[in-house]
C-alpha cells in the first residue's frame, strides 16, 4: 500500500495528516523527480531532524529512503537546492 503524501506544487507542507495514518513510527519513501533539471530535497521532522534525503536527477525515476525508522508524528519536506518539480510518497508494508 502506498499512498501520496504531498508534492512540490505546495511546498514545504507538512504531510502529518497522511502520518497519523501509520500503526508503527516506520516507512519507506520513495520520491520521484516530475519535471526540470534535478532537485535534492530533505525530510524534515518538526524537532528539525533531518530523517531522509533525496538527490533527484532524472524525470520519473523513483527514488527510496529505505526503511526509516523512529519517525516524528509531524514532517515537512524541504528543498535544499535546485527547482525541479517531484512527487513524494510513503510505502507501508504489512
Amino acid at each position: 500500500m502506498s499512498n501520496f503524501i504531498e508534492n512540490s506544487n505546495r511546498a514545504p507542507e507538512l504531510v502529518e495528516s497522511n502520518l497519523k495514518s501509520l500503526i508503527t513510527p516506520v516507512a519507506n519513501f520513495i520520491a520521484t523527480l516530475t519535471a526540470g533539471a534535478g532537485v535534492t530535497v530533505e525530510l524534515v521532522g518538526d524537532d528539525e531532524v533531518v530523517y531522509g534525503t533525496f538527490t533527484l536527477t532524472t524525470l520519473n525515476v523513483e527514488v527510496p529512503s529505505g526503511l526509516l525508522t523512529a519517525l516524528p508524528a509531524r514532517m515537512k519536506f524541504r528543498v535544499t537546492a535546485g527547482t525541479g518539480s517531484f512527487n513524494i510518497k510513503v510505502v507501508i508494508t504489512p
